[in-house]
């Protein structure tokens, strides 16, 4: 998707932080525009399989939209495609062995 140089060269002047959240909602918006691309879908075609307006997918798709998992899910149910991968990583921390305990004597409450 084509980006403003303006609001790019603006970004890089944003709170490391807020600029990866920005940046993640870019790519997710990106991937769903790929999507309705290799479909041959528009907006208005997303809007009609979600039961949205049209108006609302437009203000989505502008990048700065906060989506949610059910957001993601119920778009991505829509458009039979996957927008986000969740990776797991191997774990290679001990296994640990929990034992129930129990303490001998009430806890007291902290004095102030």
């Amino acid at each position: 998707m084509k980006r403003s140089s303006i609001i790019e060269a603006r970004r890089m002047h944003v709170n490391p932080l807020i600029r990866q959240n920005v940046d993640l909602s870019f790519q997710i918006v990106d991937r769903i525009h790929e999507i309705l691309v290799a479909k041959g879908l528009k907006q208005k075609d997303l809007a009609s399989l979600l039961g949205k307006k049209e108006a609302e997918i437009s203000k989505w798709m502008r990048g700065t939209h906060n989506f949610t998992i059910d957001t993601l899910v119920s778009i991505e149910k829509a458009l039979g495609a996957p927008i986000l991968q969740v990776v797991h990583q191997e774990d290679n921390s001990p296994a640990y062995e929990f034992e129930s305990m129990m303490a001998s004597e009430p806890l007291s409450p902290p004095e102030p």
